[in-house]
């Protein structure tokens, strides 16, 4: 029997109506690909609130496997009920089959797929596994997931990572960078449906801020100068509440309509090169001035390499001398335009098609 030429499985542990980064890259994947002559499967670990028969929702195990003890991954527990739902798919059912991590665990089925199914795997690292620094590790615990990793990677065909950062972790001679980006169909629907008038002088602030990040000297700056900081995410920053207007946690449409109030977007970062939090790609569909607050080197690693050529980003390191003389630079910057449709999904689902429509 022939393999289907042109229906993808996407396996992707989170999923709408979950709402986190991390489902926006794949989910627009899954969305728009019909658009390019495929056909789309979904497994997801999310319960869904529609009944859509191209998206299927895969229960967790509830016991806690043995490898739970040394993995923080929940893909551990997906590993046997993901096996239980393919089983009911032919050999020939798929041609391409994507797996996106984190959680990572579930790449370890990666053996049994290529032995069940005619199909290109494809493994997506939309952060890194092995080797993060932002969680707490040991040589062992490296160690361990550098041998897990090594056995993903053994049966993939292809890997995509977000940028060469990560993929310097990674290994592997067919890897590609796919990064993130900013949704155009939704951006398009804020341009469309909203003007830009009286930016607010408070800048804003979006989404999680890393625990090893410290806040108080923009907060300090920001209050010599009479403003606050206005902040949109999950109520993270509440015992600052005298120094921040909270905005809530807000839907991602409702998050573009408060950016695009506001005149700066402020980004801040610890450091670490491999660092490009999809934000950033918000931030420069709406052609704001950007902001980059670091305790690292100013102007390095992945954020650098994404915005290098755009003019309207500040950069400055996280104490109060370098923000303060950087804030009243940005303030008497004129934005300047920018074609900043390179940045989007859609360019990112174009070369992803361009990998496997071959």
């Amino acid at each position: 029997m022939k393999t289907s030429s042109k229906h993808i499985l996407i396996i992707s542990y989170y999923s709408k109506p979950f709402n986190s980064v991390g489902v926006k890259r794949t989910d627009y994947w899954f969305e728009h690909l019909p658009e390019y002559g495929f056909s789309t499967t979904k497994i997801t670990a999310i319960p869904q609130t529609s009944n859509q028969p191209n998206i299927l929702f895969v229960s967790p195990d509830s016991s806690k496997p043995i490898l739970s003890y040394f993995i923080k991954d929940q893909g551990i527990k997906w590993i046997k009920p993901l096996k239980t739902k393919l089983k009911e798919f032919s050999r020939n059912a798929f041609s391409h089959i994507l797996i996106t991590g984190g959680p990572f665990m579930q790449m370890l089925i990666s053996k049994w797929i290529k032995s069940h199914f005619n199909a290109t795997l494809i493994l997506d690292f939309r952060d890194p596994f092995f080797a993060n620094p932002r969680f707490q590790t040991s040589l062992i615990k490296d160690g361990i997931k550098k041998y897990f990793q090594n056995r993903f990677l053994k049966n993939a065909d292809l890997v995509i990572t977000v940028n060469n950062e990560c993929a310097k972790n990674i290994h592997f001679n067919n890897i590609k960078i796919i990064d993130n980006g900013y949704d155009d169909m939704i951006f398009h629907k804020i341009k469309l449906n909203h003007q830009e008038k009286n930016q607010l002088l408070n800048p804003i602030l979006i989404g999680r801020v890393d625990s090893d990040f410290d806040i108080q000297p923009l907060i300090h700056v920001l209050s010599a100068q009479n403003l606050k900081l206005h902040y949109a995410g999950n109520y993270q920053l509440n015992e600052l509440s005298n120094h921040i207007f909270h905005l809530g946690n807000l839907s991602y449409e409702e998050l573009l309509v408060e950016l695009y109030k506001h005149k700066v977007c402020i980004l801040p970062t610890t450091g670490y090169p491999f660092e490009s939090t999809t934000k950033i790609f918000d931030f420069l569909a709406l052609n704001k001035i950007i902001f980059i607050i670091t305790h690292g080197d100013i102007q390095s690693g992945s954020l650098h390499e994404i915005t290098k050529d755009y003019p309207n980003v500040f950069w400055a390191k996280n104490n109060p001398d370098s923000l303060l003389e950087t804030f009243q630079e940005l303030n008497r910057h004129i934005v300047k335009p920018f074609h900043t449709e390179v940045f989007s999904r859609k360019e990112g689902l174009k070369k992803l098609v361009k990998l496997i429509d071959k």
